[in-house]
């Protein structure tokens, strides 16, 4: 235990539990004595709570924080909106008067003016940034724990028919066109393909390469014929690696892709949706969530696995696994020895057995 001094201000230095504690007295150092003095007696009769010091924070300055060692560093610019309007509602309020109700009262909020997913995207964000202040020892507890996120109703999935891809490649201005068509081709998001060099093309060993992606894990995507060629029409002799490769700006390309969906007269679209686009007709074509699941950069399963119902093969081999687990009620029947197939006919119809008039197996 010490008293030091600092920019014109007495300190105290003490341990408590072995966390080393320093408080600010003032300009006497004989008041620090004897405040110091006081916190031995407190620690040692038990009677010394540190939460009496701590320093009682707004949320502005937690946010802040939280911005200036994680928020920015966080790609979707998505996030950056949700913490904007965070900030608004809760900013100006200590950190430890933020109450489980006012959370819930502002999520009801958004899941009113948006939708269920919307309201669990900013209670994730604002869950995020309690944790992130009970690690670096500026909060207490986590108000948000306590609020309990929407049922999400299942993922949107609208992919074009074949003769909506045929309309909207035919509509679209040549400035969007190829990017349409990457689209189609690799099932890669808006961003990826927008932020995609020519360094990340390999065009000898038929490969992009994307290092910055939503999961934050790179991947590699199969350049097929038809982009090859579309690429190779993009390139020229005297581009450069850093040189982006559909240098088209975002407003840009959301101005006429919304233009060329007016024209082909295709409604209830978004440019994402190409994406479901091109791995609704994977599926369909190979039956193989794995792959697609390594093309689209899917950290888990369960997001691909909305594709699968669109398999006829897939159904094909689940209705198979159920027949095989089943079939010793058939079987039994069939190889009744008693059954005379001239009085007693088996027949299937509608999923039961008849045997004669009377049922011999249940469905």
């Amino acid at each position: 235990m010490a008293i030091f001094k600092k920019q014109n201000a007495y300190w105290i230095d003490y341990y408590y539990k072995g966390k080393r504690i320093r408080e600010k007295i003032g300009p006497s150092y004989q008041l620090a004595k004897e405040v110091l003095l006081k916190r031995k007696l407190e620690i040692a009769e038990g009677k010394f709570f540190p939460e009496r010091f701590k320093k009682k924070i707004i949320f502005n300055e937690l946010i802040d924080k939280y911005w200036e060692l994680h928020g920015k560093y966080l790609k979707s610019p998505s996030w950056r909106i949700m913490l904007k309007e965070i900030r608004q509602e809760f900013g100006n309020k200590k950190v430890d008067e933020i109450t489980a109700l006012e959370v819930s009262s502002f999520y009801n909020k958004v899941k009113e003016r948006a939708s269920v997913s919307t309201a669990n995207r900013y209670l994730t964000l604002l869950k995020m940034i309690f944790n992130k202040g009970i690690k670096w020892e500026m909060v207490d507890s986590n108000p948000v724990s306590k609020v309990s996120k929407g049922k999400e109703p299942p993922g949107r999935l609208r992919y074009l028919s074949v003769y909506e891809i045929k309309n909207l490649l035919n509509a679209c201005d040549k400035r969007i066109l190829p990017i349409v068509l990457c689209a189609l081709l690799t099932g890669m998001r808006r961003g990826e393909i927008l932020k995609l060099k020519w360094k990340d093309v390999d065009l000898e060993n038929n490969v992009i390469y994307l290092k910055e992606t939503k999961s934050g894990k790179g991947r590699v995507i199969p350049i097929m014929s038809q982009l090859k060629e579309l690429l190779l029409r993009l390139k020229r002799n005297n581009i450069s690696d850093e040189d982006r490769v559909f240098n088209v700006p975002y407003i840009t390309l959301r101005r006429y892709f919304k233009k060329a969906l007016i024209k082909a007269n295709i409604s209830n679209f978004k440019f994402h949706d190409l994406r479901h686009t091109f791995a609704s007709y994977f599926i369909m074509a190979t039956n193989d969530l794995s792959s697609l699941q390594q093309i689209l950069g899917h950290s888990t399963p369960i997001m691909t696995q909305r594709y699968a119902h669109l398999s006829k093969e897939y159904l094909y081999v689940k209705m198979e696994r159920y027949t095989n687990n089943i079939n010793f009620l058939f079987s039994q029947v069939l190889m009744d020895t008693n059954m005379d197939t001239n009085d007693d006919i088996l027949a299937l119809e509608n999923g039961i057995i008849y045997r004669g008039n009377a049922d011999v197996a249940q469905r």
